[in-house]
């Protein structure tokens, strides 16, 4: 195995370790206890990812560029997010983003990248393994949940919200649900694939109505929503391209599933019988996000080109509200996000950042379908089941929200059906020092069969290039580890004000300021080993003002 093949395999590994440390991950250790350790192991994963193919480049001083349309969308996103960045009023809080959420300029720009990894990895290269982990991490995220449904949670974690306490690994029962709903569809192509034993067929089929019980059991609506939508989309492809199947047929059984589908929805917008009660949960949960679109669109119609910046929407919430939600739940209720990712880009980004979102959207669906017709049997049909889980995730943004286990398996998706679809062809560039490539094997006559390309030369091993590698990469890791290790602290600190809050004091100096970025500020917050060297300004002079616009807060 040569340098090439060797890093594209463990960049795949990593690609896969990633995968599954975004769904199983938490530490009660910290303040967040569920995603910015998510959030942590993904940075991480794409440094790794980043660092094993910088080794390669130095090895071959080649860089292999895909070429497709969606990556130049990618790029767009890309722009887009920090243009969104440098117009917020707190760019450094634009690029980390809100605790608990973490969708900023740094985790968006992590998934772009790795989307272009998954692009290069999965090149003609079957995603099966991929698959498999993705499937392999359901199993312990729906046996929790399965436990928590029965009331037997053996590390008792304090409700913060009503409803049924079922969230696996993911401390919010949406979001479960929500990672449930992409694996679904997953699961229901390993059901119907050829390429896997009976035993094996059996076991994802299970796996998959398994998922979908313990989905329904959160009491969430969107994952068997995106469930539904996901499996629909790969049962659609295998009766559409059935080759024992007349044309006929197909029409036939394609329309009788479209009559059934659109029959249960008239079903429960009737609320029939015990539908009723899925009417009630999906008219409540509706009314719930409806205003915060309304907000959403409130905040666009002032800001309509670059919006109010990246992670912002929360500033702007209380001014942009309707009357009657602040009349209904209070004055200081608020909300972070609108619950709808194309409306969150469009409030925080303005058309720059929603049509470039939307774009990039397209340009993926318009991969999928493009490699649908390029590929053919057994491949088509694994195309079909990635992008199923694609298709559920689209259906989940029009309600929630873009948190890291979930936005990665979008972008790592998307990179997929971009690479194993559409197969673009790799452009290559030559960097100094690169070595002549050798002589392509003349084609014997009378064959028509490919010949495949010689392996790219290397050159020796550079200590320097390999030191500065490593130098740069567990720089970048110490870097991105530090949101998780002031988590950590800043539960410590809350514990040690809960016990001792004399020892609090203490260790604050018993003084703080407000000042953002102030040491004292962090010391209040998250607690310090030694209290402030010096007594900060107040009062503040760097703090951006409060957001108004006419009319509020007074009429």
């Amino acid at each position: 195995m040569d340098v090439v093949e060797r890093t594209l395999r463990w960049q795949r590994i990593v690609l896969q370790v990633v995968v599954a440390a975004a769904a199983l991950l938490f530490w009660r250790a910290s303040y967040d206890v569920f995603n910015t350790v998510k959030a942590t192991a993904i940075v991480l994963g794409a440094i790794a990812v980043v660092a094993i193919g910088a080794y390669r480049v130095a090895r071959t001083r080649r860089l292999q560029v895909p070429r497709s349309p969606v990556l130049i969308g990618a790029g767009a996103l890309a722009a887009a997010l920090v243009v969104a960045t440098a117009v917020s009023p707190l760019p450094v809080a634009s690029i980390v983003g809100r605790p608990g959420r973490h969708t900023g300029l740094a985790l968006y720009l992590t998934y772009l990248v790795l989307f272009a990894v998954a692009v290069r990895l999965y090149h003609a290269t079957a995603p099966t393994d991929l698959v498999l982990t993705l499937l392999g991490a359901a199993v312990p995220v729906t046996l929790y949940g399965t436990l928590q449904a029965a009331g037997i949670d053996p590390l008792g974690w304090q409700a913060v919200e009503g409803g049924p306490q079922v969230f696996s690994t993911f401390g919010n029962a949406n979001f479960m649900a929500a990672y449930l709903g992409v694996v679904v569809p997953l699961a229901a192509w390993g059901a119907i694939t050829p390429t896997w034993d009976a035993p094996w067929r059996v076991a994802s089929a299970v796996l998959g109505v398994w998922a979908l019980v313990v989905a329904v059991l959160s009491n969430s609506q969107q994952g068997p929503l995106m469930a539904a939508a996901g499996t629909a989309f790969v049962v659609a492809v295998a009766v559409g391209t059935a080759p024992g199947l007349s044309r006929r047929v197909r029409a036939l059984v394609l329309g009788g599933g479209a009559a059934l589908g659109l029959a249960a929805v008239a079903l429960v917008a009737a609320g029939v019988g015990p539908l009723g009660a899925v009417r009630a949960n999906l008219a409540a949960s509706l009314g719930t996000r409806t205003p915060k679109w309304t907000t959403a669109l409130a905040i666009w119609r002032d800001n309509p080109v670059a919006g109010v910046g990246l992670e912002r929407y929360a500033d702007w919430f209380h001014a942009y509200r309707p009357a009657d939600l602040a009349a209904r739940t209070g004055l200081l209720r608020t909300t972070d996000t609108p619950h709808n990712i194309p409306l969150d880009m469009l409030a925080n980004g303005g058309l720059l950042l929603a049509v470039a979102y939307l774009a990039f959207v397209g340009l993926t669906g318009w991969a999928l379908v493009a490699g649908l017709r390029r590929r053919s049997g057994a491949d088509r049909l694994l195309l079909a089941g990635i992008g199923g889980g694609w298709v559920a995730y689209q259906v989940q943004s029009l309600v929630s929200i873009d948190v890291p286990p979930v936005a990665l398996l979008h972008y790592v998706l998307a990179g997929v059906i971009v690479g194993y679809g559409t197969v673009p062809a790799l452009r290559a560039v030559a960097l100094p020092g690169a070595p002549p490539l050798p002589a392509a094997a003349p084609a014997r006559p009378g064959r028509k069969r490919k010949v495949a390309p010689p392996a790219p030369p290397v050159v020796p091993v550079s200590p320097v290039l390999v030191g500065l590698i490593a130098v740069v990469a567990v720089a970048a890791a110490v870097v991105a580890t530090r949101p998780l290790r002031a988590d950590v602290a800043a539960a410590s600190g809350a514990r040690l004000a809960a016990a001792q809050p004399q020892a609090a004091a203490r260790r604050t100096g018993g003084r703080a300021s407000w000042r953002p970025g102030s040491r004292a500020t962090r010391c209040w917050r998250r607690g310090c080993s030694r209290p402030p060297t010096r007594r900060p300004r107040w009062p503040p002079t760097t703090a951006p003002p409060l957001p108004t616009r006419a009319g509020w807060p007074w009429p």
